[in-house]
């Protein structure tokens, strides 16, 4: 099964919100920055992710974006910085 590799970014003026969707991402992927996560999907978890987002996310206030990488940009991603930062490629991801 072709896996998912994707880069969610949000913005929300909601504290509780904000800590909603960052309990939600950790179940899915790794937290890169502050309101920033990689995940590496199946299309089911995928599908199901969507569904949860979308009931979190107050679209006239919040601000959420899905970026889908291709799977050799995995590979070629260029980091610096907190070296306790799990590499995306790294086989303990959901």
């Amino acid at each position: 099964m072709k896996e998912l590799y994707l880069v969610i970014a949000y913005d929300t003026p909601s504290d509780s919100r904000r800590a909603k969707l960052a309990k939600l991402l950790k179940g899915f992927g790794e937290r890169r920055q502050y309101s920033v996560f990689e995940a590496r999907l199946t299309r089911e978890q995928w599908a199901h992710l969507k569904g949860r987002l979308e009931q979190f996310v107050d679209q006239k206030e919040d601000v959420l974006a899905v970026y889908f990488l291709p799977p050799e940009t995995v590979g070629r991603t260029y980091r610096i910085g907190h070296e306790a930062l799990k590499r995306l490629e790294d086989p303990d991801f959901v």
